[in-house]
C-alpha cells in the first residue's frame, strides 16, 4: 500500500526570488544573443559603430633635369676683316658641322701686322735663322674653315731640292716640328679660312 507523499510548501519569498533569478537569466541570454548578432552583421544601418582608418598617401616629386645646356657654341671667326693671318695651330675641332682651328698669332720679323693682314708672308722655304717670332703666347684666334678649304703641308729636304707637298687634315698641322710648324692662313670676307699652308725651313 503506497503512502501519499507529502509536499513541503515553498515559502512565498523564495518563490519570488526564483522567478526573479529566472527572469534575469533570460534577459542576460537575450542580451548576449543580440550582441553576437550585432557583431556578426555587415549590413549597413545595423546600429553598430564603424571605425574608419585613413592612411595618408605621400607622393614624392622627382626633380626635373636641369635645362641648362653645356653644349659648345658654333665657332665664329675672330679674324674677320683680314686677308691673311700667320702663326701656329694650337687646336682643331668641329662643332655643329663647322670645322675650325685655333691660331696662336706670330710675328714675321720686320713686317708690320697691318701689311701681313693684307698681303701675307713669303710662302717659299727659308734657310738659316727663322724669320718669325712669338711675341704673345696667351692669345689665340678662332678661324672657321670654309667649305672646300685647302690644307697643305710642305716639307723641305734640301735647299736645292723641290718641296714635298701633300694635302692633309687640319689636325695634322698641330705639333709639327720646329722650322716647319708655322702656317699662313688665307681668309675670305666672312672670316673663314680658304687655304692653310705651312712655311717650311730647309736644313742648313
Amino acid at each position: 500500500m503506497l503512502l501519499p507523499l507529502e509536499r513541503t510548501p515553498v515559502p512565498m519569498k523564495l518563490q519570488h526570488r526564483l522567478r526573479a533569478t529566472t527572469a534575469a537569466g533570460s534577459l542576460a541570454a537575450l542580451a548576449a544573443v543580440a550582441l553576437l548578432s550585432g557583431c556578426g552583421s555587415d549590413a549597413p544601418g545595423s546600429g553598430g559603430n564603424v571605425t574608419v582608418t585613413v592612411t595618408p598617401t605621400v607622393t614624392a616629386k622627382v626633380p626635373s633635369a636641369s635645362k641648362t645646356s653645356s653644349a659648345p657654341k658654333t665657332p665664329t671667326s675672330d679674324v674677320k676683316g683680314r686677308n691673311y693671318d700667320f702663326g701656329v695651330v694650337t687646336k682643331t675641332g668641329e662643332v655643329d658641322g663647322v670645322s675650325y682651328i685655333e691660331l696662336d698669332r706670330w710675328t714675321w720679323k720686320k713686317l708690320d701686322d697691318g701689311k701681313l693682314a693684307k698681303d701675307g708672308v713669303p710662302t717659299g722655304p727659308f734657310k738659316g735663322k727663322v724669320p718669325y717670332e712669338n711675341q704673345n703666347a696667351k692669345l689665340t684666334y678662332t678661324i672657321p674653315l670654309a667649305d672646300g678649304a685647302r690644307i697643305l703641308y710642305h716639307h723641305c729636304i734640301a735647299a736645292d731640292q723641290p718641296l714635298q707637298t701633300k694635302s692633309v687634315d687640319a689636325g695634322d698641322l698641330k705639333g709639327l716640328a720646329d722650322r716647319e710648324n708655322t702656317v699662313l692662313v688665307q681668309i675670305d670676307d666672312k672670316g673663314a679660312a680658304t687655304t692653310i699652308q705651312n712655311i717650311p725651313g730647309c736644313p742648313g
